[in-house]
């Protein structure tokens, strides 16, 4: 007689990206693990008030989970939380930022295998829990596109000509100097291709060598206006519209959170 109900069990560290209802009592989860990627799972009962499930069937939580393989979805067995990350549904700009970090994360092909996008995702909304004002928070969201971009292939040339492939060369005493730079076109331009590129924009050396800097740093840093990269406003500003303009162009426009997030920046003028 065939089995109707599980045939084996895996356990997976994962990231709760988002949770719907199912039913009247269930959920189902989309997990994001680095072993096995994007994947759902249904958590029984976890819509009940006193279920065992209830608390981990949210986005945000880290957790490890032991999943049982069922017909179509994955049912999740047993289920430990590692971290709930709790400052970040008290606080609307940090919400909206680990928001829009898990709906990039819910774009991966389900079922691939991506363990630097795990630890990406990981070490930001640990970053973000541990933020202690809107500063701390812009800045790991800023490190977080960085790195998410150039996980993904995307990040922006900088130093050489995104047109034509030439070495940019700077005086090397004016960190102000302005220098073309175009996300479609895919980074900076030199002065003889940028009359050439629509909607390009302008950003100074000293923004443009702490973008290059973010993009390979491992440690979210808690400011972009502290050592090492220590910033003026000005400068600290003009990564995060660079990167947001980079983000539109290779992520583009359609993330739900993404408008939110925006309008907050604004308000806390950190953002673009």
């Amino acid at each position: 007689m065939p089995r109707t109900a599980a045939s084996f069990t895996f356990p997976a560290r994962a990231i709760v990206l988002r949770a719907r209802p199912l039913g009247e009592k269930d959920r189902v989860l989309t997990l994001f693990c680095s072993e096995k990627g994007r994947l759902s799972a249904v958590a029984k009962g976890a819509r009940a008030p006193k279920s065992k499930l209830s608390g981990l069937a949210q986005p945000f939580i880290l957790a490890r989970f032991l999943l049982v393989k069922g017909r179509s979805l994955d049912i999740v067995s047993q289920a430990q939380i590692e971290s709930a990350h709790p400052s970040l549904l008290g606080d609307l700009f940090k919400t909206a930022w680990a928001s829009f970090g898990c709906e990039l994360a819910d774009q991966i092909p389900e079922g691939l295998p991506d363990e630097r996008g795990f630890e990406i995702l990981q070490v930001f909304l640990g970053a973000l829990d541990a933020a202690q004002n809107d500063e701390q928070t812009e800045a790991a969201g800023v490190w977080f596109e960085t790195q998410w971009l150039a996980h993904g292939g995307y990040a922006p040339t900088i130093g050489f000509c995104a047109v034509c492939e030439k070495k940019l060369r700077f005086s090397g005493e004016n960190d102000a100097e302005k220098v073309a730079f175009s996300a479609e076109i895919g980074g900076t331009v030199c002065p003889d291709c940028a009359p050439q590129v629509r909607g390009r924009d302008w950003f100074s050396v000293a923004s443009l060598r702490a973008l290059h800097r973010l993009e390979r740093s491992r440690a979210v840093p808690h400011s972009l206006r502290a050592a090492p990269f220590s910033l003026d406003e000005r400068s600290a500003s003009e990564i995060a519209r660079a990167v947001r303009q980079s983000s539109r162009a290779h992520l583009g426009d359609r993330f739900r959170s993404l408008k939110l997030l925006e309008e907050l920046r604004a308000q806390t003028r950190l953002g673009v």
